[in-house]
């Protein structure tokens, strides 16, 4: 369950945004709150620019991690952007999947609301050929550097997604569907509060 403190600390943190509140130091105090009381200890939001939505803010990633994992655009050997069938770009990894809407809720691994999760990223990749991932360009990093518990959450309001609050943990069992579908009225209050503010990054 997530408990009412959080939700009141997150509001705290948005309160003033509309009214000159700096959008970083929100969003930052966001990702503090959310990372203790879920106990991972790497968050970090995405937000769209241009085609691609790379990390806006992070808290526990390290740089190598951030550098590396940020562009999600797919590109072939001469650095053009592939795309998909309707012209949009293809957004690599769960991450993309997740932004882009393309998310399968009929598979154990998305939910109604368009999140990715999981409790176990190693079993998930030993899972794959037979689950929704496979059909997912999938980076695996997250594994590959031990991260066990990943959900990825939109950020949506005004019916768009706008990008994804991310969060990790090396720990296996952070997740279950009941918190995921709070976390997903979280993420709606936040990305609603800062929309104004962000949206000339899209």
């Amino acid at each position: 369950m997530i408990h009412e403190e959080l939700t009141g600390r997150v509001r705290e943190r948005l309160a003033g945004v509309g009214d000159g509140k700096d959008v970083q130091e929100a969003l930052g105090g966001v990702l503090e709150a959310i990372s203790e009381a879920s106990e991972c200890e790497s968050v970090g939001i995405r937000w769209k620019a241009g085609e691609d939505c790379p990390y806006l803010l992070t808290r526990g990633f390290g740089r190598d991690f951030v550098v590396r994992e940020g562009p999600l655009c797919a590109r072939d050997a001469a650095g053009l952007i592939l795309r998909h069938r309707d012209g949009t770009p293809q957004l690599a990894c769960m991450c993309g999947a997740v932004v882009q809407g393309r998310a399968d809720p009929s598979q154990p691994i998305f939910t109604e609301g368009g999140s990715f999760w999981t409790n176990g990223t190693t079993k998930m990749l030993a899972d794959s050929p037979a689950s929704a991932s496979a059909s997912i360009q999938t980076r695996n990093y997250c594994n590959e550097v031990g991260y066990e518990s990943v959900a990825l959450i939109p950020l949506r309001a005004g019916g768009e997604i706008h990008g994804l609050l991310q969060m990790n943990s090396r720990t296996p069992g952070r997740f279950t569907e009941e918190m995921n579908g709070q976390y997903e009225g979280l993420a709606g209050e936040v990305a609603g509060a800062v929309v104004p503010k962000l949206a000339s990054r899209e």
